[in-house]
């Protein structure tokens, strides 16, 4: 798909990271089956609102799916996964084939699905970024763009995201975060999920490495992906020094390769966001969800309906 012999196809794209993961076991006509069934469902549900000639319809059919209580997701709305979003104890934490069984997700898995039902009916979604956090853009009725969260449903604006997100001046400017990616970046994300999802079963090796540097020729201010190739190269240095006799030459080469990869993450001005702060954050998306009645504030369960 990247190097053009495949049309971008952000669904297969995703499927197959995940499937990966799982060593080859999952099945794409089933997983395309559970798409079309959501998208007959929901054009059936624009059409009886009366939208049809609304650009935009699909974008509301999808937010109304994931996050009202409807017949077409059987009265449970797709609420947020807090056990362990970040996927770093079981990396299928962040899969969009989890989600559609349980309907709880992360900043990772709701973007996702939300994107890939929307392409299905016809519609346009972009994946954007915000450190440590996946969000979606579209342009509106007015052809303005329109922020779309799905961790606590909503359409923030830039200066809320900027502010919440703890997102620098400097990484403005460089155009890190905050802009929809084009389709090449899109399926550019889903290999860093493939190599996440690799690390989280084997550990850091040239693979992660090969992965990382082919998806960056065609999203080169990825960071999420510039950090995992730092990190790689890091691992494999330390690796080769606990050798009993380290290959100097080998050594040297990755050495210079983490400088070069270091030097990268920082001219892109990236500036980690406090673990701290985005915790708090999440546990604010925790308290509003509680607001609103869609989790028991005792256990922190989904309200079955």
């Amino acid at each position: 798909m990247l190097n053009g012999k495949t049309s971008p196809n952000f669904k297969r794209s995703v499927f197959l990271t995940e499937s990966a993961y799982y060593g080859g076991k999952l099945n794409y006509q089933s997983f395309c089956g559970d798409i079309t069934k959501i998208a007959i469902q929901l054009r059936q549900l624009i059409q009886n609102k009366g939208i049809t000639g609304y650009k935009t319809a699909g974008n509301w059919a999808a937010f109304t799916f994931m996050t009202d209580t409807i017949p077409a997701n059987s009265y449970k709305p797709f609420t947020y996964d807090f056990d362990d979003f970040t996927g770093i104890k079981d990396w299928s934490k962040q899969f969009v084939t989890k989600l559609l069984k349980t309907h709880s997700g992360n900043c990772h898995s709701l973007p996702f699905l939300y994107k890939i039902i929307c392409e299905e009916i016809g519609s346009k979604a972009f994946l954007a970024l915000a450190p440590n956090h996946v969000y979606i853009k579209h342009l509106d009725e007015k052809n303005q763009w329109t922020n779309v969260e799905l961790t606590n449903p909503g359409f923030p604006r830039d200066q809320w995201i900027i502010k919440e997100m703890a997102i620098s001046v400097e990484a403005i400017k460089k155009n890190i975060y905050m802009n929809p990616l084009t389709e090449k970046e899109s399926v550019a994300m889903t290999m860093f999920d493939l190599a996440c999802g690799y690390k989280s079963l084997f550990g850091y090796d040239k693979f992660v490495l090969q992965v990382s540097n082919t998806a960056l020729k065609y999203y080169p201010k990825c960071v999420p992906l510039v950090q995992l190739r730092a990190n790689c190269l890091l691992s494999m240095i330390n690796k080769e020094k606990k050798k009993t006799k380290p290959d100097t030459a080998i050594l040297f080469a990755n050495i210079a390769l983490h400088k070069r990869a270091m030097a990268d993450v920082n001219q892109l001005g990236y500036k980690d966001m406090p673990i701290e702060l985005y915790r708090d954050w999440v546990q604010s998306v925790e308290k509003e969800k509680k607001k609103r009645g869609l989790i028991k504030s005792n256990n922190q369960q989904p309200i079955q309906k």
